[in-house]
């Protein structure tokens, strides 16, 4: 049976004329399964039913019902679980279902151009377009590289010809699918050459290396390798975020030199058989993350060595000597949801910005103690900053602004 009042709040927080009560009994009412077909056909209604020329595309309104769906059918779900639990004031700390469904009306306000009411009348009236808020709005990343050969030769990727690489057989550049690799080349006698792969703030990249193991680079990443495998050991070196999905080899061990880049000692050192798995080791991160998804990776620092199993992250304090790894069971298909396009939030507001501003290339300010304002929630990477940052901000306490490739962020409590 349909709820009346259901539609009424839902109207009125569409509208933006909902209270902060009737906010709270809407959410209530989202998490009573009976109420899930309605509040699904309100959602695609919304979507869908408008006739004015600003139209969300198929693809798109597909995206958010899923988005909404999916979280609303799941609420409470935790992706990350802390080494050591923190006070947070659990008034800024939004639930996941709640933030994506602000992020759906988020959406629909950038794409259309303007705020449609849900007037019943046969009569819409014409509503102007509105620009955004944000004076700089940056557009998303991309498939953004650099090559630096072994002679010392460095390329972009957007524009290197296979005339750069004549020095080099058997490597492919793919620049409409941002992809470079390597054919599977046994080297003899002479020393193999190393290759690194950069890249840059906003840039993200896939490399195919010479064994058929893949690897994707985050913004900011680099990764050194051999342009062929030989020898009893597979060894890489490298920096900022990268995932990996190794070809097996008992024979041939694949191992990761991550470098701690706040302290002179060793490294860390991941060495594995055949698996997926993601390593975080930003400098301006405070620790360094190996969070594995399949099969089973040995990780090392200094003298302390754990084993993962699928679902832990390994965590190591940066610029600290090694007295422990802290394991912690987290959600592995959150910690790389940047490879399939999205950003999936969990922490405080420093924490997020951070990822934002490695992917839109923006420096970070703050105004005022923020230090306490966490939120939750996924949007599309592929979206202008713009519109990831109106999301955060509806969400309440918070407000930005971006001037001369700058984002300010502001306390507005």
């Amino acid at each position: 049976m349909r709820d009346p009042r259901l539609d009424d709040l839902f109207y009125r927080y569409c509208e933006k004329k909902i209270t902060d009560d009737e906010r709270d009994e809407l959410m209530s009412l989202l998490m009573l399964e009976e109420n899930q077909a309605q509040i699904n056909g309100l959602i695609d209604q919304f979507i869908r039913d408008d006739d004015t020329e600003h139209r969300l595309s198929d693809e798109t309104a597909d995206d958010i019902l899923q988005s909404i769906f999916s979280a609303t059918a799941q609420p409470g779900r935790n992706a990350y679980k802390p080494i050591q639990e923190e006070e947070i004031d659990n008034t800024r700390t939004r639930p996941l279902w709640i933030f994506k469904l602000v992020a759906a009306a988020v959406v629909l306000l950038l794409v259309y151009g303007g705020y449609h009411s849900f007037d019943k009348s046969p009569k819409k009236a014409p509503v102007a377009a509105m620009s955004s808020v944000y004076g700089g709005d940056v557009k998303a990343g991309g498939n953004k590289a650099s090559l630096t050969l072994a002679n010392g030769q460095t390329f972009d990727l957007a524009t290197i010809t296979q005339n750069n690489l004549q020095s080099q057989p058997g490597t492919m550049i793919d620049k409409d699918k941002g992809e470079i690799t390597y054919n599977k080349v046994i080297g003899k006698g002479a020393e193999t050459p190393y290759n690194i792969l950069r890249t840059p703030l906003g840039g993200q990249y896939k490399i195919v290396l010479p064994d058929g193991s893949r690897a994707w680079l985050n913004a900011a990443s680099s990764l050194k390798y051999p342009t062929a495998f030989t020898g009893t050991h597979r060894n890489v070196e490298m920096s900022g975020e990268v995932y990996f999905e190794i070809e097996p080899n008992k024979k041939m061990p694949f191992q990761v030199k991550v470098t701690d880049t706040k302290t002179k000692g060793k490294d860390m050192e991941i060495t594995v058989l055949g698996t997926h798995f993601n390593i975080s080791s930003y400098g301006d991160e405070p620790t360094m993350q190996t969070t594995l998804l399949e099969g089973s990776v040995r990780v090392k620092k200094d003298n302390v060595v754990k084993v993962l199993r699928p679902g832990q992250q390994a965590q190591v304090v940066t610029g600290e000597p090694v007295r422990d790894i802290a394991i912690n069971k987290v959600d592995p298909e959150s910690v790389v949801a940047w490879k399939e396009g999205r950003f999936e939030f969990n922490g405080n507001i420093r924490e997020i910005m951070r990822q934002i501003s490695r992917w839109y290339d923006l420096d970070v300010k703050y105004e005022g103690d923020v230090e306490r304002k966490s939120f939750a929630g996924t949007i599309s990477r592929k979206n202008n900053v713009s519109e990831v940052l109106k999301m955060l901000e509806l969400t309440g306490g918070i407000q930005f602004r971006i001037e001369d490739r700058k984002i300010t962020v502001k306390n507005t409590d």
